[in-house]
């Protein structure tokens, strides 16, 4: 099977959006139409695909954007065409109303379309930015404007020691806050921006323009574009871009389709998938070339998606991004029946140690918030240093030799915060078992405990369940509907 495929968005005023999206559900529909459209009152983003017919010359998908280009304020959207053999969403349609067409956490208290025309940067073409990367001199800045994940199979690479800016985002709802830190260190500097399709860019650059950047720049089209720039890979970017969807990722030249690997006990090749030499990013663990992402291989501590080749996936109990590796012997989402009372007890002082007093930023139990060296890891497992004299903030909580990115801090602390309570809950049950076996094993009369050495619980049925909802590995798989969908994305994880 063959699908076209179209990514796309477009800020312009629509005054209902309610009856736009009950409109454009019934036409997508009655195409046949996948995918993916988010209707705001600031305008469109979405990706939708339809399935070639080699007995009909019809396309759904050209009929549709034929529609939209008729329509007062849709004239001039890019409409970025790709080809794949996987179904991108496979017989989901989704038409909703949406407060932003991309999430700010409302950033944009003016509304996007004016914020857009008085602060918005200036657009280049993939060539532009090419030559503005080729070109670039130290007083140039490169961010990457997508999330950590997305950075880390795929990036703009210059061989001239221009690195990009990873704002270590889950969500880009965390730009913003980002910006409000590092916008007094760019205002005299060449700022480049770019994101997979250009919608993204569209806001970061107004959240940097009006906190006093003056040169902001976004790659029009996005990677996407740039890669239909330069298709043979002749061009700077390395790597795979990521998609939203049941391709996972676009590459150039292009590679075979990712395979998802359901059952990371079973020794693999540890690499990623297609041409090693154009693979950038790297195990969170041993840090091989690997650019594999799944939906059940993802983060303890924030449910983020993780790289990890299938051979360290194989010992690990639960996987662990790069912000958060140093909690990776104290952080786990299943507890009873996996751990012993000493383990329990060692992960319990280790997180004592990073929680502060309630009420108190910092400071007590052995946390103090520190300035870092100004060097920080990204998920790929690279040192991203300091680029083109920027420094870059890592301000993080720092207990037991343990530190974080400073924008992680709050999350960090709040997550430890609540698996205490966790933890003491496996605590007591695990005593209250241990005290019931050994009242079972000395008689009735018996009133002693029996101290936990570790050996009361062989149980290695970790091995055989997801990482990331406790499901046994076959049901987890057949349960998901894509290689993305989050395994415990839709309930609480298995406990």
């Amino acid at each position: 099977m063959a699908f076209h495929i179209a990514l796309f968005y477009k800020y312009t005023p629509i005054p209902d959006p309610v009856a736009f999206v009950v409109t454009q559900s019934t036409l997508c529909s009655k195409l046949g139409l996948t995918g993916r459209l988010l209707v705001a009152a600031e305008g469109i983003n979405g990706t939708l695909s339809c399935e070639v017919s080699s007995s009909s010359s019809s396309n759904g998908l050209q009929d549709w954007i034929d529609h939209m280009t008729s329509l007062p304020g849709f004239q001039d959207v890019d409409w970025k065409l790709s080809d794949g053999d996987v179904a991108p969403f496979g017989e989901t349609l989704t038409v909703k109303v949406v407060n932003e067409i991309v999430a700010t956490g409302n950033a944009n208290a003016n509304g996007a379309c004016d914020e857009i025309a008085n602060y918005g940067g200036r657009h280049l073409s993939p060539q532009e930015f090419h030559s503005a990367l080729t070109n670039a001199s130290k007083n140039t800045v490169l961010i990457d404007v997508r999330n950590t994940f997305e950075h880390a199979i795929g990036r703009f690479e210059t061989g001239s020691g221009l690195s990009a800016l990873e704002p270590k985002m889950r969500a880009f709802t965390e730009f913003d806050g980002w910006c409000e830190r590092v916008a007094p260190s760019l205002t005299d500097k060449k700022v480049l921006l770019y994101c997979t399709g250009g919608v993204r860019c569209e806001t970061a650059s107004c959240m940097l323009t009006r906190r006093g950047v003056g040169d902001v720049s976004q790659l029009r089209g996005g990677i996407h574009r740039y890669m239909d720039a330069f298709p043979d890979g002749d061009g700077l970017w390395r790597g795979k871009n990521f998609v939203f969807d049941n391709r996972v990722s676009m590459s150039t030249p292009p590679q075979p389709q990712q395979q998802e690997q359901h059952q990371p006990r079973i020794p693999l090749p540890a690499v990623g998938a297609g041409d090693v030499t154009n693979v950038v990013g790297r195990c969170v663990e041993c840090h091989i070339k690997y650019d594999i992402l799944s939906g059940n291989r993802i983060c303890a501590v924030c449910r983020d998606l993780v790289l990890v080749c299938p051979r360290c996936a194989t010992g690990l109990r639960e996987f662990h991004c790069g912000a958060h590796q140093a909690l990776k012997h104290a952080f786990f989402v299943f507890l009873d029946g996996n751990f012993t009372v000493k383990q329990l007890e060692e992960q319990r002082t280790t997180l004592v140690q990073i929680v502060p007093p309630r009420g108190r930023r910092g400071g007590g139990g052995g946390v103090g918030v520190g300035v870092g060296s100004g060097k920080t890891t990204d998920a790929a497992g690279s040192d991203q240093g300091e680029s083109n004299g920027q420094k870059r903030e890592t301000d993080g909580v720092a207990g037991a030799g343990l530190s974080f990115p400073a924008a992680a801090r709050r999350d960090v602390v709040r997550a430890c915060r609540k698996q205490l309570v966790k933890i003491d809950a496996a605590l007591e049950r695990k005593r209250d078992r241990d005290r019931d076996r050994a009242r079972a094993k000395q008689g009735p009369n018996a009133t002693g405990g029996t101290e936990d050495t570790g050996n009361n619980y062989p149980d290695d049925s970790w091995k055989m369940r997801c990482r990331s909802c406790g499901l046994h590995e076959t049901v987890c798989s057949k349960s998901r509907v894509g290689t993305l969908t989050r395994c415990a994305a839709n309930r609480s994880r298995q406990t």
